[in-house]
């Protein structure tokens, strides 16, 4: 297949363009600068492509202020809009069959529990930004092609992700849990999020929203403790919330807050974990490092 994918030098867009190009796809990476030349030049991009993955988006974990969260709002709706506008100018004949595009598991209330058929929604900065991101995709179910929406969960990885930083911190003993520990950890291995995009790109009948986590989710202080017997160091310390409320401000809610998450989709249609658990999907990160 011959698929655009944009947020490619990410994290997590490096390690699906690898996982789809050693499956035989050609890859499409669409850049900032194509972004910035608008829809006209994304259109001729996107040209005859059989799929369209979008994964842009600014970071999220920094300090919040105006300027910050205008950047991580605009850099998810924008960019999908210049997208759908590019689907759009394209006649039918030449437009992507499928449509893949990324939000968060942020946009759930906190502290329930939830698979994709749940109503009750966020309101906080990071819910309202997900329901916009996933508001500019509307307009492609008027045009006949199959659209996914993939909320995404906190993804292990050892190249990129929350899991990059914090193997220094436990390898020297000095990790622990995040203010009480308890917050939902909902979580999924990077191999596991690009088998699943796999999953949905290669089965026909796959279209809607799609929870992008494993089918256990945990708290903070299980991933503490399972990940400080991996390396087999001790986790004493604990990183209380005020302190991240210093460096973070509004945005520590994303460590010290949370909504436990399931895949009910996935696991419908018989997509099968490698690493379903976090023990063994630390062990493989681990050993993999």
């Amino acid at each position: 297949m011959k698929i655009a994918i944009s947020g490619s030098t990410g994290f997590i867009g490096k390690q699906l363009s690898d996982y789809l190009l050693r499956s035989g796809n050609e890859l499409i990476a669409i850049s900032r600068h194509d972004f910035s030349d608008g829809s006209n030049q994304l259109a001729k991009l996107i040209n005859s492509v059989d799929v369209v993955i979008n994964l842009a988006g600014a970071p999220v974990l920094t300090r919040w202020n105006e300027k910050n969260k205008r950047l991580i709002l605009s850099s998810r709706v924008e960019t999908t809009r210049l997208l759908v506008e590019a689907v759009r100018m394209n006649v039918p004949e030449h437009r992507p069959n499928f449509f893949i595009n990324a939000s968060a598991i942020g946009i759930y209330e906190n502290s329930l529990t939830h698979d994709e058929y749940s109503t009750a929604l966020g309101s906080d900065f990071l819910a309202k930004v997900s329901k916009a991101w996933e508001t500019e995709t509307e307009p492609l179910k008027e045009m006949n092609l199959r659209l996914c929406t993939i909320r995404l969960g906190i993804v292990l990885g050892t190249t990129g992700g929350s899991m990059q930083k914090m193997l220094p911190l436990f390898k020297a003993g000095l990790g622990g849990k995040i203010g009480s520990g308890n917050q939902p950890f909902s979580f999924i291995h990077i191999s596991d999020l690009c088998r699943a995009v796999g999953h949905l790109i290669t089965s026909d009948k796959s279209s809607g929203i799609y929870n992008m986590v494993g089918p256990e989710p945990i708290t903070n202080s299980l991933f503490t403790s399972v990940l400080s017997d991996q390396l087999h160091r001790p986790a004493f310390f604990t990183v209380p919330a005020f302190a991240l409320k210093l460096i973070y401000g509004e945005a520590s809610e994303i460590l010290t807050k949370g909504a436990r998450v399931k895949p009910a989709r996935l696991l419908k249609e018989g997509f099968k974990y490698e690493f379903p658990d976090i023990s063994s999907a630390l062990e493989n990160l681990v050993q993999s490092r």
